[in-house]
């Protein structure tokens, strides 16, 4: 399955498989996430560890993004780690997205671990999609707006807007639901880098040519709302 068409099945797996994937599948998702490319300006680190390193998952592989801890750097590690997460389910692996477990030894710019491995579930149809309806994240139904409207976050709240210009795609980050103040820090901008690569991915579907994804912050100075902005041709 190609990963455009991936982004409306994958869902999060909660079950998986406890053996050990092949090394060298495990290798192959290790290098998509290390060659996915960064957000404008940012890097990442991306290592692989087993359940023996992680509190509160018990899947045979995870990848664990190290990025700088702050708002560009939170967006980066799932921009970077959501291009893995549709690789392995477009292999029909299985992936999710981990908010809370840490690794059991700290370690410096960790940011976030997205657990892998082979899973018995089957794929969601694009039905049982459970998100907002369209229009409260777009003025406009495209094919962008909908793989964005598809991208999991954080308790699935998927905070931000989406703003189209002339070769531009802007998604602004926005709070929503109960939890969004405890989420806003890193979860939010986490989601957000995810949702921009879901942007990227249906951009170039249609055969546009991405030549900037970047982290922004809007005219109103420290007020403003984080954002990403898409450039393309």
């Amino acid at each position: 399955m190609d990963l455009y068409s991936t982004i409306f099945s994958r869902h999060s797996i909660h079950g998986f498989d406890p053996a050990p994937l092949d090394a060298k599948v495990v290798e192959e998702i290790l290098d998509v996430a290390r060659q996915a490319g960064c957000l404008d300006g940012q890097t990442v680190r991306v290592e692989v560890v087993g359940p023996e390193q992680v509190s509160g998952s018990s899947a045979p592989h995870h990848l664990a993004a190290f990025t700088a801890q702050d708002d560009a750097g939170f967006a980066n590690a799932g921009y970077v780690l959501q291009l893995a997460d549709l690789t392995i389910q477009a292999r029909g692996l299985g992936s999710h997205w981990l908010g809370m477990p840490r690794l059991k030894r700290k370690q410096p710019g960790f940011t976030i671990l997205l657990a892998f491995g082979d899973t018995s579930e089957p794929p969601r149809s694009e039905d049982a999609l459970n998100r907002l309806e369209l229009d409260a994240i777009s003025s406009e139904d495209n094919p962008v707006a909908r793989a964005v409207r598809a991208a999991p976050s954080g308790m699935n709240d998927q905070p931000w807007r989406i703003e189209f210009e002339d070769g531009l795609v802007r998604l602004i980050h926005t709070k929503r639901g109960p939890m969004s103040m405890i989420l806003a820090k890193r979860m939010d901008k986490v989601s957000l880098g995810i949702a921009s690569r879901h942007a990227v991915i249906a951009l170039q579907h249609q055969g546009a040519q991405v030549t900037k994804v970047a982290p922004a912050t809007a005219s109103g100075g420290a007020s403003a709302p984080f954002s990403i902005e898409i450039s393309y041709q």
